[in-house]
C-alpha cells in the first residue's frame, strides 16, 4: 500500500466534511458575527439519530432525512430560542453562550446513546476502489463528490445573490437592513437551517466510515472553525481550506503518529487565530 496516496484519499475524505461544516459556520456567522461553538452538534446530534432509527429497523432513507432534520431543528432552535432574545449582549458572552449548549448537547447524546461509538448502514457497499497503490471506500468518494458540491453551491449562493447579500447587511446593521425591507428574523432562521443542513449531510455522509459518539461534535466544530478562520470566514474559501486541513491533518496523522494530530491541528488553530488577528483595526492602524 502507498502510504502517501491513502494519506491524500484520507485527507480528501476528512476534508470534504470540514468544508462542509466550515460553510455553515460562515453562514451563521455572516447574520450574526457570532462564532457558534456548538455547531458541530448538529453533526453529532444527526450521526446519533439517524445510528439509533438504523438500528431500530426504519428505512435508512427515512433515518437521514430525520437525522438531517434534527441538526437543522437543533441549530433553528439554538438562534430562535437562545442567541436571538440575547441579541444586545456582547458577542464574547453569546460565544461562551453557544459553547455551553455544546456541553449541554454532548450530555444529552451520552444519556440518550450511551458512550459507545454509533455507526450505520452505507449507502454504497460494494467494494473499494484501487487506485495509484491505494485504497478509497465507494463511501468516501460519495462523501467527496457531494460535500465539494454541495458546499460550492450554497458558497456561490451565499457570495452572489440576493439572500447572500441580505445576510451581510443583516451582519452588519440589523436595523439599516430591517428598514430596507430585509426580513432579519426570516434571514437568520434561514442561514441556521442551512447550516444545521450541512452539518447533518456531513454526518449522513461519513459516519458509516467513522462512527460518531457523543463527543465528536466540538472536536468537528475546531477543525470546521479553523478552515472558516483561514479562509477569512468566506464561504468559497473556506471549501479549499476545508479540504486543505483534512489533507494536512492526514499527513500529520500518516507519517507522525495519530497521537500528534491534534496537538498539530491545535497549534494550526492557535496561529491562525494569531495572524487573522493582524488585519483587527483599532482606530485605524493594524494591529500588530
Amino acid at each position: 500500500m502507498n502510504l502517501f496516496t491513502q494519506a491524500i484519499f484520507s485527507g480528501l475524505t476528512s476534508g470534504a466534511v470540514y468544508a462542509l461544516l466550515a460553510v455553515g459556520l460562515v453562514i451563521a456567522y455572516r447574520t450574526t458575527r457570532v462564532v457558534n461553538l456548538a455547531h458541530g452538534e448538529s453533526y453529532a446530534i444527526a450521526g446519533t439519530v439517524i445510528s439509533l432509527l438504523d438500528h431500530a429497523q426504519v428505512p435508512l432513507p427515512l433515518a437521514m432525512a430525520a437525522g438531517i432534520a434534527a441538526a437543522m431543528l437543533f441549530l433553528w432552535g439554538l438562534d430562535r430560542v437562545i442567541l436571538r432574545p440575547r441579541s444586545h449582549w456582547p458577542v464574547g458572552s453569546l460565544i461562551l453562550v453557544t459553547l455551553g449548549v455544546a456541553f449541554l448537547s454532548r450530555g444529552v447524546l451520552m444519556l440518550a446513546a450511551g458512550v459507545d461509538p454509533l455507526s450505520f448502514a452505507r449507502i454504497l457497499s460494494a467494494r473499494p476502489v484501487r487506485l495509484f497503490g491505494g485504497i478509497i471506500a465507494r463511501q468516501a468518494i460519495l462523501l467527496i463528490v457531494v460535500s465539494a458540491v454541495a458546499a460550492i453551491i450554497i458558497g456561490y449562493f451565499l457570495a452572489r445573490t440576493r439572500f447572500g447579500r441580505q445576510l451581510r447587511a443583516t451582519a452588519e446593521h440589523p436595523e439599516a437592513a430591517q428598514l430596507m425591507g430585509v426580513n432579519v428574523h426570516a434571514t437568520r432562521a434561514v442561514a441556521f437551517l442551512l447550516a444545521g443542513a450541512l452539518g447533518g449531510l456531513a454526518a449522513a455522509l461519513l459516519v458509516p466510515l467513522v462512527p460518531v459518539d457523543f463527543q465528536a461534535g466540538l472536536g468537528m466544530t475546531l477543525r470546521g472553525f479553523i478552515a472558516a478562520a483561514l479562509a477569512g470566514m468566506a464561504p468559497g474559501a473556506s471549501v479549499i481550506c476545508g479540504f486543505l486541513l483534512g489533507l494536512f491533518e492526514a499527513f500529520v496523522t500518516t507519517y507522525g503518529g495519530a497521537l500528534a494530530s491534534d496537538p498539530v491541528v491545535f497549534l494550526v488553530l492557535i496561529a491562525a487565530a494569531l495572524w487573522r488577528s493582524r488585519a483587527i483595526r483599532f482606530e485605524g492602524r493594524a494591529r500588530a
